[in-house]
């Protein structure tokens, strides 16, 4: 027996398709689950495309407002958008001595 790590790809989890774009620039998406706030939002291609920026109507079938940028890559209404599965690690900010 080995210990070895299995090399399994990660499922990303599906978030919906793009319904439009409002003008302020923000993706809008029907979804079945209820992600958090801040959470980055990636195409297909594991490319990040925004952040979530606001979360609208029931828990059970919300709206996600999706905030981009310049940095980020242009999305098309109609594309399939994804939660990201790279979970960010933050850090502790060091406090100083007195």
């Amino acid at each position: 027996m080995s210990n070895k790590k299995s090399n399994k790809k990660q499922k990303m989890k599906q978030l919906g398709t793009i319904s439009h774009k409002t003008s302020t620039n923000k993706l809008i998406v029907p979804s079945k689950i209820t992600p958090k706030i801040g959470s980055i939002i990636v195409n297909k291609q594991k490319k990040p495309i925004g952040k979530i920026n606001d979360i609208i109507g029931s828990t059970k079938k919300p709206y996600i407002s999706i905030k981009t940028s310049p940095k980020f890559r242009k999305a098309k209404v109609g594309e399939e958008v994804y939660l990201s599965t790279n979970k960010k690690r933050r850090r502790m900010r060091q406090r100083q001595a007195y």
